[in-house]
């Protein structure tokens, strides 16, 4: 946790494959006026692999047990990717606790072209690792131009998503492909 003791608490869920550097530039800005909690999902960074199968359920109850490790009462949820799907099931699951959301490029419904496609992606990493789908990844994540101009960021983020256990990160990857059908039930 950063920030003032007694401020308004906003919550950091990295996406996949990533950790919580991912908000290592607004972090700090945030950190002016409120209290900062950034961590990393199971199976990411420093965090062990998730005690059961990982699902959004999972993440939110690890965040839930977060909350009530560090005596934090309620939060708002700041998300991307997959931790805008988990902010969601937080939410669902835990509705006094979570005071906001906001969702960054987080998938919800897909349409059966688009689930297959990412259901695709999944199979690929299981079969391959992160490496296997790593490149259309960064493409999806930074414009074409922050490729180039940002390559010294664009190469920690494939170095920090690489390190990941191979394991964790293709489980993960699957709750990415299938959470929206948990979202939307």
């Amino acid at each position: 946790l950063s920030g003032p003791e007694h401020a308004p608490v906003v919550a950091l869920i990295h996406g996949l494959g990533l950790d919580h550097t991912t908000w290592q530039d607004y972090a700090p800005a945030l950190s002016a006026s409120y209290r900062v909690l950034s961590y990393d999902l199971f199976g990411h960074g420093a965090s062990a692999a998730a005690p059961r199968a990982p699902s959004l359920s999972v993440f939110a109850e690890q965040l839930h047990e977060l909350f009530d490790e560090l005596h934090i009462d309620s939060a708002a949820l700041v998300g991307f990717s997959l931790g805008g799907m988990i902010n969601r099931r937080f939410a669902i699951d835990f509705p006094l606790r979570a005071q906001a959301l906001v969702i960054l490029n987080s998938p919800h419904e897909r349409g059966p072209e688009q689930q297959r496609l990412v259901e695709e992606r999944a199979a690929m990493t299981s079969a391959g690792g992160a490496a296997a789908t790593m490149d259309s990844t960064l493409e999806r994540w930074f414009t074409p131009r922050f490729l180039v101009d940002g390559a010294q960021r664009v190469a920690q983020v494939r170095a920090g998503v690489l390190a990941n256990d191979p394991d964790s990160y293709a489980q993960c990857r699957m709750v990415l492909a299938n959470g929206v059908i948990e979202l939307i039930r």
